[in-house]
């Protein structure tokens, strides 16, 4: 992996070096995006076709589900803005939905969900818990934007290569509505926090 970044930054170090003795502007620089280190998630479960990738893609999300609503709980309990603690309902609300559309899909598919989130404290839990105020939104944005980009990331994948008509539909609206919140969340993060 680091050969391949290392043979990445000198072809764009020998382009521009080439540009620049030609007289023309540096090529621009790869986004963020193709440059980043793939997802392991989404890279394990994108070599699995069929079924297989349909069960495992719901395996992998009910279980992000419902440990999102458990940070989002513990979260609740201490955020600062009223716009946060509002939005925080509206997620718990939605994800608890859509925990239910999950296992109805697993079930559909005779399926048994595998690991569960529920009501598991994990060191994210533990850590919204203890954290009030600025320093908990300053960690709860963040963790929250980096776990909606694995889960919008998951449910692609699901959309693209998944089988299931019911699984594919969930994954768009959950892809869609990953985004948008991640935008929102990173908003607030700027006003708020100034990052």
């Amino acid at each position: 992996m680091r050969t391949r970044i290392f043979l990445v930054v000198l072809t764009a170090f020998a382009v521009s070096c080439a540009h620049v003795a030609a007289g023309a502007a540096p090529a621009p620089k790869p986004s963020p995006r193709a440059t980043a280190t793939p997802n392991p998630t989404v890279s394990a479960l994108s070599k699995l076709t069929g079924r297989d990738l349909d069960i495992a893609a719901l395996r992998e999300l009910l279980p992000r589900f419902e440990e999102d609503v458990e940070i989002a709980y513990a979260a609740t309990l201490n955020a600062d803005h009223p716009a946060l603690l509002q939005w925080n309902q509206r997620v718990i609300e939605r994800k608890s939905n859509q925990i239910k559309a999950l296992l109805a899909l697993l079930r559909d598919m005779n399926a048994a969900p595998g690991r569960r989130g529920v009501s598991v404290v994990t060191p994210e839990v533990k850590q919204m818990r203890q954290l009030k105020g600025g320093p908990l939104e300053r960690r709860y944005l963040p963790l929250m934007i980096e776990r909606f980009g694995t889960n919008g990331a998951v449910a692609e994948l699901a959309v693209r290569k998944g089988t299931s008509a019911g699984l594919k539909t969930l994954a768009g609206e959950i892809t869609r509505t990953e985004r948008r919140e991640i935008a929102m969340m990173t908003a607030w993060l700027k006003e708020w926090h100034g990052r």
